[in-house]
């Protein structure tokens, strides 16, 4: 499943780039997320929560920094697992200047298996946005 989001926020390009590069700060505002544990400077251990109805549980993984062009973009890959089945994708974000701040366009690619595959496309999109 592929999905493509944009977001522009009201910050300077540095400013974003070291916000998303900082795992305890995404830790503190995607939601689902119980934690983000560093294992290096570019791979952590992802715990996340989800409460859709038929796949609530925990799912546990890893996120990794595959590549990245300081301020410009970054690629990361995920995988999880748990009780109900597997996620894993690949996710690249590129910044962009605005005159309201920094435009963030993602473009993701992700798979699932188990019952998670069984869940309509609209939940998956959801949970992935």
């Amino acid at each position: 499943m592929k999905i493509e989001a944009e977001r522009t926020f009201a910050q300077p390009r540095e400013v974003v780039w070291e916000r998303l590069m900082d795992f305890s700060v995404l830790e503190r505002t995607l939601p689902g997320i119980e934690s983000l544990e560093p294992v290096d400077e570019d791979t952590c251990k992802l715990t996340v929560k989800v409460l859709v109805p038929s796949i609530t549980g925990k799912y546990d993984g890893t996120v990794t920094v595959r590549t990245r062009d300081p301020l410009d973009s970054y690629e990361l890959r995920g995988d999880a697992k748990g009780r109900l089945g597997w996620v894993r994708g690949d996710a690249r974000f590129e910044l962009t200047d605005t005159d309201d701040g920094t435009q963030v366009a993602a473009a993701m690619n992700f798979q699932a298996g188990g019952v998670l595959s069984g869940v309509g496309q609209r939940f998956m999109e959801g949970m992935a946005k």
